[in-house]
């Protein structure tokens, strides 16, 4: 689990997939999804769009896709 801006992020392994779960400041649970591994495809939009581009950058680099 690590900070990144105003969230919290934890990256797990599900089987053979990871799985993603973002928090806000408060504390309150915005996403939770398996990682999808295409780094331009919808899944990243859409964390882009809930959270910040720097968590996306972060989180891409952390499990290895850029």
């Amino acid at each position: 689990m690590f900070r990144q801006d105003a969230y919290f992020v934890r990256i797990r392994e599900r089987g053979d997939r990871m799985e993603l779960t973002i928090w806000n400041q408060a504390g309150t649970k915005i996403l939770s999804e398996l990682i999808a591994t295409d780094p331009g495809g919808n899944f990243w939009n859409l964390i882009e769009a809930h959270t910040s581009e720097s968590l996306v950058k972060t989180v891409q680099e952390r499990i290895g896709i850029k």
